[in-house]
């Protein structure tokens, strides 16, 4: 084996190509290290000719001098006070809404109840019952698929019909009718009283079916009893009635209240008649006429306009109708007023009874209402609806209570009592005349043995009486004053003309009469000279 040649002696020289040998067989591995680095190399030479040259090397300066920056730090002392602030914790909570229910995947029926009361005090309970149907657009052809079903249930009271009872309402009737008792054996409680319940509930049926207002708690049960009452002895039949007392402002009259309060006149129930009415007697108008016959010319103006609906053209020619016939009544009768006058308001369902039952009352019946100890005389004045009971004019429900107005009961409870007198009305009607009224309730009362003992029918002062003029007191006579007697006056001269003494008040005696004025009269003679004193 040959040796190698020192270091710094080129290969070249020592090897030639009859000498080289190889010492080793290269691997694919080397081969591969190889290829790399030669594209390496082949990159490096191509890139300085393309693009990419001025991006490397901008990169590379903006490097270089990063590395070259100084970083310099200026320390300065400030004195300062810094107020460390007060931490302030805020409490957060979020709310999480819960997951909503899962969805069901298939129909599920349903059978569910409710119990709520209505702004009337009726209770209702509801029921809802689902089931499966058939498609959409079939059910809605079917009017089974989608219906309500109504089912009220109503308790109807019972009357009262002995005293514990009716003393239940009003503890002093006792005392008030002392023979109470003794009527009350033969009593009955009346087919009235069945009859105002029947139309009730008749009428709740009805305004159910139609989804209509129907009658509320109140105006349902507002009535204790109707009683048929004949005292055994007089034979004077009354009619008894427990209830409350609504308000009623109907009624106008331009004889005796030539102006109306509009408060009265415009409230949401009012009426210019009532059914007491008697023919007029002055020429004042009456004080609603006007306004109703500028009510009659809009509609009969509403009524000729051409183009107008039928239904529309019916109501304006009823309503034609019914404003000329108000107008004719205005300027021919008078009405209660029920601001001035003390009347009661029947219902409607006794008017078809007057000929078969003795204890119908009708219109100019006297009654008495009983309020605690207290009774008021009164007449029936007017007629209500069929299903109501116990209402009275404002000027009986000021007496019971005088907070009471248009739209506030005097009372809300069952707690008075109304005894009417049947078939005793006088015919022809003529305005009230209170201390008539007074009279005639007195002796009504006096023929079923009231009132008891400590008690009096109260007597009403007439709203329209003219105050009296206050007493003239006489004045005390002046006294006398004579004047006195001239004591100078001369002796009477013989045949000279005698003159009249003049008062010591106008001219003393010492003085010369005054001369005549220039203006007197020609035809009156001059006065002769007064003489001198002592001149004979």
């Amino acid at each position: 084996m040959k040796p190698l040649p020192p270091d710094n002696t080129p290969l070249t020289q020592n090897l030639g190509p009859s000498n080289w040998e190889p010492r080793h067989k290269r691997g694919a591995v080397s081969s591969l290290i190889r290829l790399f680095v030669l594209v390496i190399i082949a990159l490096l030479l191509v890139i300085p000719f393309t693009p990419f040259a001025g991006k490397i090397k901008r990169g590379l300066k903006e490097i270089i001098g990063a590395g070259n920056k100084r970083t310099e730090v200026i320390t300065r002392e400030i004195e300062k006070r810094i107020e460390v602030p007060k931490e302030v914790i805020k409490e957060i909570i979020k709310e999480v809404p819960a997951p909503p229910p899962p969805l069901s995947d298939a129909f599920i029926p349903r059978k569910e109840a409710d119990v709520a009361t209505f702004y009337n005090g009726i209770t209702i309970k509801t029921k809802l019952e689902t089931e499966q149907g058939t498609y959409a657009s079939l059910e809605r052809l079917n009017p089974d698929a989608y219906k309500a079903e109504f089912q009220l249930s109503v308790r109807v009271p019972k009357a009262n019909q002995t005293v514990p009872e009716l003393t239940r309402i009003n503890p002093a009737l006792p005392s008030l009718l002392p023979d109470l008792e003794a009527m009350l054996t033969t009593a009955k409680v009346s087919g009235f009283y069945h009859k105002l319940y029947e139309n009730k509930t008749a009428a709740i049926q009805r305004d159910i079916t139609r989804l209509n207002k129907i009658l509320d708690r109140h105006n349902f049960f507002d009535c204790e009893t109707i009683l048929e009452l004949t005292h055994p002895t007089s034979k004077r039949k009354a009619l008894l009635v427990q209830s409350e007392m609504d308000v009623v402002t109907d009624g106008s009259d331009g004889d005796r209240m030539a102006t109306l309060d509009d408060y009265l006149s415009m409230s949401d129930y009012y009426q210019p008649f009532t059914s007491y009415a008697w023919t007029k007697k002055t020429k004042t108008p009456n004080p609603l006429l006007s306004k109703w016959q500028d009510r009659l010319k809009a509609a009969k103006e509403q009524a000729a306009a051409k183009g107008l609906p039928s239904e529309k053209s019916r109501e304006l020619k009823a309503l034609v109708s019914q404003l000329e016939i108000e107008v004719k009544e205005m300027k021919a009768r008078s009405s209660l007023i029920a601001e001035k006058d003390p009347f009661i308001v029947i219902s409607l369902l006794f008017r078809p009874y007057a000929a078969t039952n003795k204890h119908t009352p009708q219109i100019g019946d006297y009654a008495v209402v009983i309020y605690g100890d207290k009774m008021y005389p009164a007449i029936c004045g007017d007629y209500g609806p069929t299903s109501k009971m116990g209402e009275a004019s404002l000027f009986m429900a000021k007496a019971i209570n005088p907070k009471a107005t248009p739209y506030r009961r005097p009372e809300s409870d069952l707690k008075v009592t109304y005894l009417i007198f049947p078939g005793t009305a006088e015919k022809p009607n003529t305005a009230p005349n209170l201390d008539h009224w007074h009279e005639k309730c007195r002796s009504y009362l006096k023929e079923v043995g009231a009132p008891g003992t400590g008690h009096e029918l109260h007597h009403w002062t007439d709203p329209f009486k003219k105050p009296e003029p206050p007493p003239i007191v006489a004045m005390p006579a002046a006294p006398k004053i004579e004047p006195p007697k001239p004591a100078d006056a001369p002796p009477a001269t013989p045949g000279a003309p005698t003159l009249p003494a003049v008062p010591a008040t106008t001219a003393p005696a010492t003085l010369p009469a005054p001369a005549v004025p220039a203006t007197a009269p020609a035809s009156l003679p001059a006065p002769a000279a007064t003489p001198a004193p002592g001149v004979q």
